[in-house]
C-alpha cells in the first residue's frame, strides 16, 4: 500500500454516532460481532457530553441530567442489566423530580421512585379540588402511558399488548395533549403545570399527540428517576472503556462523508482518513443527515421527499452561568427547577413570536446539588424554534445569543435576587450550536415532532438494504431511549443472525433470555 492509499478495513457493522444509542449499541454488538463507532465530535457522548471553563473550575452538561427508568422493574435498567453494563456505572437516586414556579406558587414534585406513583399522591394534595380528575389522568399513565412506555420489549416479545388499552391507545394518539388535559383539568394552574412538562421533550401542547405524552408522563413520573456524577460525561466515557474492552472500535474526530453502494445494499464506509468495508450501517443520528451520504438515486430521493412530511421538534437555547458562589447559598436549594408564566397557554403563537423567550417554560439546573464538582455553576434553558437561529449572519447570530441570554438571566434573577451579583461568567449554546456538533435538521435537539396522526413508517424502511436507524429521531428523546432503544436493536438483530445459524437453537437462547 502506498502512502496515498487509504486504509480499508472490513467490519461486521459501522455505528454512525457515539451518543448513548451508538455506544450501547456497540457495546451489545461486540460481544458477537466486529463492530466499529464513528463519532464525529472529539469525544463521545452526542447530548451526554460536558466542557469546563476556567482552568476546569466551571463544569457544564450539554443535556439534563435525569435518567429515567431505573428502577427494578423499568426498562432502561433491564436493559442495562443485560446487557452486563449496569454494574459498570454508579447511578444515584433523585428524590426531587422538579419545582414548578407558576406565577407565585411554588409546587414541588418528588416525582417517581421504583415504581411508586409518589407524583400522583403530591398532586392530589396540592389540588385536591381535581382528586377525581387526577385519578383519570394516572389511570391513563398507567395503562395507556405503560404500554407505550413498553413499546421496546414488545418488540422483543417480552410484554403482551392489552387491546382494550391499545383501543384508547389509538383514540389519544390522535389528539393533541393540550386537548386531552383541557378535557380532564378545570384548576388553571394544574393545567399549566402539566402541560408545561412537554419542554423536556421538545414540542408545544398544540402539536403534541397525548400518547406521547403519557408516554413521557409515565417515564418522568412513575419510574425510579435516578443520575450519575462526574456529569453525563462520566457515563459516556464508561460506556466507550465498555464498548473498547469487549473489542469494539471508537473513533472519535471521524466524520462519515459518504456510504457507498452495491446492487441495493451497503458496500462501503467513507471518513477522511478511512474505509470501511461493511453490508450493514447503523445510522444514529438524524435520517435527513443520512440521505445526504448517500448516493444519488430514485430509492434516495423518494425517501427524501418521505422525510419532508416530518417536521423537526423544538432545539434549545441555553445559558451556562459560572458564579463566584454556590447555588444555595444565593437561595436556589432545588436541582431542579421550572418557570412557568401563568399565561403560558393563552396565546399559542407567542410561544413562536418574537416575545418568546419571555413566554416559554424556563428550566434552572442546579447541578451542583448533586454534585458538587460542577463548580459554582447554574444552567437555564428553554426550548426554542431553529429556523431563525440557522439563517443568522454570524455579526447578527452573535449579538441574537447575547439578547436572549440576558432575557434568561433577567428571569432567573426576578426569582433569585442575590444571583445578578454572583454570575461571573456566560455562555451560551442555540440550535444553531445543535446542529453544529450533532447534524441535526433544524437544529433540532428531540428530533420529529410526535405529532398527532404523524406517519414514521418511512424510517422503519430505510432506502437502502443494510441501512437501519436507530435511536431517538426514530423513538423520541432522552437518555432512557437512546439506550434502551440501542440495546433492544441490537439484541433483535443477533437473533436475526442466530435464527439465520440455527433457526432450532436460536430459539431456545430467546427463550432462555
Amino acid at each position: 500500500m502506498s502512502h496515498h492509499e487509504t486504509p480499508v478495513t472490513a467490519v461486521d457493522e459501522v455505528i454512525v454516532g457515539a451518543g448513548l444509542t451508538g455506544l450501547v449499541y456497540g457495546c451489545v454488538a461486540a460481544r458477537d460481532r466486529r463492530v466499529v463507532v464513528l463519532e464525529k465530535h472529539i469525544k463521545p457522548g452526542g447530548y451526554a457530553t460536558n466542557f469546563k471553563r476556567h482552568d476546569d473550575a466551571y463544569v457544564f452538561d450539554c443535556s439534563m441530567h435525569r435518567i429515567t427508568g431505573m428502577g427494578d422493574q423499568d426498562n432502561l435498567a433491564d436493559a442495562l442489566r443485560r446487557a452486563g453494563l449496569l454494574s459498570r456505572i454508579a447511578f444515584h437516586e433523585c428524590d426531587h423530580q422538579m419545582t414548578f414556579v407558576i406565577g407565585h406558587r411554588r409546587l414541588r414534585l418528588s416525582g417517581g421512585a421504583g415504581g411508586r406513583t409518589l407524583a400522583h399522591e403530591e398532586l392530589k394534595s396540592l389540588f385536591p379540588n381535581e382528586a377525581t380528575a387526577l385519578d383519570r389522568f394516572f389511570a391513563d399513565v398507567t395503562s395507556c402511558g405503560l404500554q407505550s412506555y413498553m413499546m421496546g420489549r414488545i418488540a422483543l416479545g417480552e410484554f403482551a399488548i392489552d387491546p382494550d388499552v391499545f383501543v384508547r391507545s389509538r383514540q389519544l394518539s390522535r389528539m393533541t395533549m393540550r386537548d386531552y388535559l383541557a378535557g380532564l383539568f378545570k384548576d388553571r394552574c394544574l393545567f399549566v403545570l402539566l402541560a408545561s412538562l412537554s419542554t423536556d421533550f421538545g414540542s408545544d401542547p398544540d402539536e403534541t399527540d397525548a400518547l406521547y405524552y403519557l408516554h413521557f408522563v409515565y417515564a418522568f413520573l412513575v419510574t425510579r428517576n435516578c443520575y450519575v456524577k462526574g456529569s453525563s460525561q462520566y457515563l459516556s466515557d464508561t460506556l466507550a472503556d465498555e464498548l473498547q474492552r469487549r473489542g469494539g472500535q471508537l473513533l472519535c474526530s471521524e466524520r462519515v462523508k459518504c456510504i457507498d453502494t452495491h446492487d441495493g445494499g451497503v458496500s462501503r464506509v467513507h471518513t477522511r482518513r478511512r474505509v470501511f468495508e461493511t453490508q450493514r450501517v447503523v445510522f444514529t443520528g438524524c435520517p435527513h443527515h443520512a440521505t445526504e451520504l448517500l448516493p444519488p438515486g430514485d430509492a434516495r430521493d423518494t425517501f427524501a421527499r418521505k422525510l419532508e412530511k416530518l417536521s423537526f421538534s423544538l432545539g434549545t437555547f441555553v445559558v451556562y452561568l459560572g458564579l463566584s458562589a454556590p447555588p444555595h447559598a444565593l437561595g436556589i436549594t432545588d436541582s431542579d427547577y421550572l418557570v412557568v408564566p401563568p399565561d403560558y397557554l393563552d396565546d399559542a403563537a407567542a410561544l413562536r413570536g418574537p416575545n418568546r423567550h419571555a413566554a416559554r417554560p424556563m428550566a434552572i439546573s442546579n447541578y451542583p446539588m448533586l454534585d458538587p464538582a460542577y463548580g459554582n455553576t447554574l444552567q437555564l434553558g428553554i426550548t426554542e424554534p431553529g429556523e431563525e437561529w440557522l439563517a443568522l449572519p454570524r455579526a447578527e447570530y452573535k449579538a441574537s445569543k447575547k439578547r436572549v441570554a440576558q432575557i434568561l438571566i433577567d428571569r432567573a434573577c426576578a426569582q433569585f435576587p442575590a444571583l445578578r451579583q454572583a454570575i461571573r461568567y456566560v455562555d451560551a449554546s442555540t440550535p444553531r450550536t445543535n446542529r453544529k456538533y450533532t447534524n441535526s435538521g433544524g437544529g433540532s435537539a428531540f428530533g420529529y415532532t410526535p405529532a398527532p396522526r404523524r406517519n414514521i413508517s418511512m424510517l422503519h424502511a430505510p432506502p437502502l438494504r443494510g441501512l437501519e436507524f436507530v435511536g431517538t429521531w426514530v423513538n423520541g428523546p432522552g437518555y432512557e431511549t437512546a439506550m434502551g432503544i440501542g440495546f433492544a436493536a441490537a439484541t433483535l438483530h443477533q437473533r436475526r443472525l442466530d435464527a439465520l445459524a440455527c433457526p432450532t437453537q436460536s430459539q431456545e437462547k430467546r427463550h432462555a433470555c
